[in-house]
């Protein structure tokens, strides 16, 4: 295969998130993040121990190098450094242990992807943290106090410090699930304006956060050069996806006077253009009938509620460094990017996921659960090739990609995925789509897989993500690498990237 382009190494990987994965928050004496209060209420399942990798990440980071990987995606979380409000102190132990996470990834040659901001923030920061506009200032001063003193301790033992970050995940995801779907927590539902403000006020903290570790990497050249993104959920949506770095782009371009969302438009309609000109598979009539009902209803929001003035803090900021990207590299997260797919009948079964208002039952039960998400490998070359043509100069790197199972619970029969696909099917797929891609010299860079355990799934236990089960009930907790059906899908991705390698 050909060798990556920018002449990086190609990261193969998995991804984490902490409160996903570590265990030990919204309990009593643990940190509290903006979940606590659904857990205590009961609105969604306790997270409790999770998957214990706050305490087992060695043995976690052991498999991810027997199977070959040369990367692993780490959420480094600000709960649980800073679980009261400033002015306190970090807690030291919480920042040793991440310390020791590093040292260990770079002792098993597997790259650190950092996740600076995985959904959660500390509880003292509020219902609504990022329709403030202080939040992109507190968020930035934490990250450049936090890794001056990380990296400080990293090299202090010879470990280099990490390279690669991503400052928000899914900016896009959190903003509709928080204001939209109401499946996150919030202060209050405020729709599409609110979606919006949160939107803008996450690209700011983006871009002061990139900035601020910019500066500090600087005043230490032996740490290297960062490279920092934020990686969004891919979609067919284009207001709710693409638009987020278009927007930031659009800004840095034009003139003070060109109106940004002329630039969008324009954007938006190649973006169109180039969707309604690939060969996707067909998913019937009723799919594709409501994916298109639903991008024209969002288009013709946005043309209500998006104005200049939607982006009134943003544009001026990066029109202060013009000639500073707005992002080192892209990064999406690919699962079913069509929104056609998205929409099924109402399900009494899905009531026990949590209990909920009314509407909240109606919004989320009318959505597709992760089980249900149809596997297109193809439409990966979409999304790709997109990026490639637009933003050239930038590498590209897949962020997170899987396939849920819904658990089995005891006294249920345990339903298979409606396409009957095994996770070790869905990763043949995937991932030779991914070298095919890099073969033909596209710019990627990485592909890390969503994930290498099962693990909390924003309020329940239900899907299973893993290349390794997990037994919740069990007091272990121990790592399946076989599922009730015989599949071992670690052995898949292993030898996926033993026989085809990209340099």
């Amino acid at each position: 295969m050909r060798p990556g382009h920018f002449g990086e190494k190609f990261l193969w990987g998995v991804s984490s998130c902490p409160y996903q994965h570590e265990g030990g928050y919204n309990g009593d004496g643990e940190p509290q993040n903006n979940w606590a209060a659904w857990e205590r209420s009961g609105k969604v399942a306790r997270s409790g121990r999770s998957v214990d990798f706050w305490n087992r990440y060695e043995e976690d980071f052991d498999r991810a190098e027997m199977m070959g990987l040369t990367g692993f995606r780490l959420g480094v979380d600000w709960t649980r450094i800073q679980p009261e409000a400033p002015p306190s102190e970090f807690q030291e132990a919480a920042v040793d242990r991440y310390v020791d996470m590093i040292c260990a990834l770079r002792a098993r040659n597997l790259e650190p992807l950092i996740t600076l901001c995985h959904f959660t923030t500390p509880q003292w920061l509020g219902a609504d943290p990022w329709l403030d506009e202080s939040t992109p200032h507190v968020f930035s001063a934490f990250e450049r106090k936090l890794w001056e003193v990380m990296n400080r301790k990293l090299t202090s033992r010879g470990v280099a410090p990490p390279t690669w970050f991503i400052t928000i995940n899914e900016p896009n995801m959190l903003a509709a699930c928080t204001y939209n779907v109401g499946a996150f927590p919030a202060g209050r539902r405020a729709w599409w304006a609110a979606a919006l403000c949160a939107l803008q006020t996450m690209l700011e903290a983006h871009v002061r956060v990139r900035r601020e570790i910019h500066a500090l990497y600087a005043e230490h050249p032996d740490w290297g050069k960062p490279k920092l993104t934020f990686n969004n959920f891919a979609s067919d949506l284009y207001w709710m996806d693409k638009m987020l770095l278009d927007v930031l782009e659009g800004a840095r371009v034009t003139e003070g006077s060109e109106p940004i969302l002329a630039f969008l438009t324009d954007r938006y309609r190649e973006f169109t253009r180039a969707y309604r000109a690939m060969d996707f598979p067909h998913h019937g009539l009723f799919s594709e009938a409501i994916g298109e009902l639903i991008k024209q209803v969002q288009h013709g929001l946005s043309r209500k509620f998006l104005h200049e003035s939607t982006f009134s803090r943003l544009v001026p900021l990066v029109r202060e460094r013009r000639d500073d990207q707005v992002v080192d590299y892209i990064s999406f997260d690919y699962y079913d990017p069509f929104v056609g797919n998205a929409v099924r009948l109402p399900s009494f079964s899905d009531l026990r996921l949590g209990r909920v208002g009314l509407r909240e039952w109606l919004t989320q039960s009318l959505t597709t659960k992760w089980w249900d998400w149809k596997a297109l490998p193809r439409g990966l070359r979409f999304f790709v090739e997109r990026y490639a043509t637009e933003y050239p100069h930038l590498p590209i790197l897949i962020a997170e990609n899987g396939m849920a199972e819904r658990r089995c619970h005891p006294g249920e029969s345990c339903a298979l995925r409606t396409d009957q696909q095994s996770r070790s099917y869905f990763i043949r797929q995937h991932v030779g789509e991914v070298q095919k891609l890099a073969a033909e010299g596209l710019p990627l860079i990485g592909y890390f897989h969503w994930s290498l355990t099962d693990n909390y799934e924003w309020g329940t236990y239900d899907p299973r993500f893993g290349l390794f089960g997990i037994e919740f009930g069990s007091k272990d907790l121990a790592r399946i690498a076989r599922d009730e059906g015989g599949d071992v899908p670690w052995e898949a991705y292993a030898e996926m990237i033993a026989k085809g390698r990209v340099a």
